[in-house]
This record gives C-alpha cells, sequence and structure tokens, in this order.
C-alpha cells in the first residue's frame, strides 16, 4: 500500500512540476507577445518593406495592425490557457492533500471547461483574420519561398474536452454531496 502512495506521490509531483513549468513558459510567451505588439506597430514602416520583398503586391500598413490583432488573440488564448493550468495545479494540490471531491473542484473543473470553449472560439475568429491577412498579402515573388498555412477551426477534439471537463466537474460536485452525506452520518 505504501508504494502505491509513493508513486502516487511522484506522479502528482510530476504533474505539478510540469504545470508550474507550463505556467512560467505561459508567462513569457505573454509577455513576449505584449512586448512585440507595440514594437510591430512602431516599426510597422520597416516590416511593411520587409512583406513587400517577399510579395508582389506590397501590403499597405493595414496588414501590421491585423498581425498585432493575431498577437492580441494569441495573448487571450495564453491567458485563458494559462487560468486552465492555474487551476489544474490547485486541483492536483487538492488531490495531493486527500481531499479532491470538494465543491471548488468542481468550481474550478467548469471554469477550465469555459476557458478551453473560449480558446475555441478565439482561434476561431484568429483564423478568419489570419485567412483575412494571407488573401491580402497576395502572391509570393517568384524568387522567394514564402509558404503559410492557417489552422484556426473549431475543433471536435476541443469541444469534447469542454463536455469531458463540464461533466467531470459534475462527478466533483456529486463526490462532495456524497462526502457531506458521510460525514453527516457519522
Amino acid at each position: 500500500m505504501t508504494e502505491t502512495k509513493e508513486a502516487n506521490d511522484m506522479v502528482l509531483k510530476s504533474a505539478r512540476g510540469i504545470l508550474i513549468f507550463t505556467k512560467w513558459l505561459l508567462v513569457l510567451g505573454v509577455g513576449g507577445l505584449v512586448v512585440g505588439i507595440p514594437s510591430i506597430l512602431i516599426f510597422a514602416d520597416k516590416v511593411t518593406k520587409g512583406m513587400a520583398d517577399v510579395f508582389v503586391a506590397p501590403p499597405g500598413t493595414e496588414v501590421v495592425w491585423m498581425i498585432a490583432g493575431i498577437m492580441m488573440f494569441a495573448v487571450v488564448m495564453l491567458l485563458l490557457t494559462l487560468f486552465s493550468i492555474n487551476r489544474l495545479r490547485r486541483i492536483v494540490d487538492s488531490v495531493a492533500e486527500g481531499n479532491p471531491f470538494t465543491r471548488i473542484n468542481g468550481t474550478r473543473l467548469r471554469g477550465m471547461g469555459v476557458a478551453v470553449f473560449a480558446i475555441q472560439v478565439v482561434t476561431f475568429f484568429g483564423g478568419v483574420l489570419a485567412t483575412t491577412i494571407l488573401t491580402t498579402l497576395g502572391e509570393v515573388k517568384p524568387d522567394r519561398d514564402f509558404h503559410m498555412s492557417i489552422d484556426g477551426g473549431i475543433s471536435v477534439t476541443g469541444i469534447l474536452l469542454v463536455l469531458l471537463l463540464i461533466i467531470l466537474a459534475r462527478v466533483f460536485d456529486r463526490g462532495a454531496d456524497m462526502q457531506d452525506e458521510l460525514e453527516g452520518t457519522i
């Protein structure tokens, strides 16, 4: 029995470590984008000149604003992911404490489900904007090698994850109810 507990502790410690590492990667990503957005707008002339070297019809500065918009979508997605990672870390902590079936964990799971749904919506609109940018940029010069594909649709896997998180939240709520009933009978 103690071997299983030690193995579980190692799994929980590893999960917590991965979540903390991921959290800091996300924070760095948000920081980079927050610095990058004003930078790309400040140096819009240089950006459009660089694009003029690659594309047949040089794009205008509106493309730089659209790129900044995509970067804002990325900030929102990273913040929503950071929110979910933080909630998952708190759930892992409650499991390590031996009391996972609480109402707050159900609330955390529901919050994660809403965040994943919001990520799906933001990804969709970011994909629409990215497709608009590629359409605006037009044809690549024959001597230049530039390829980009956009995958910004609604993910079936993402929608299934939303459903899983919301159903799991209900399981945790039911577990909390059962725990309350058990404590009431003792």
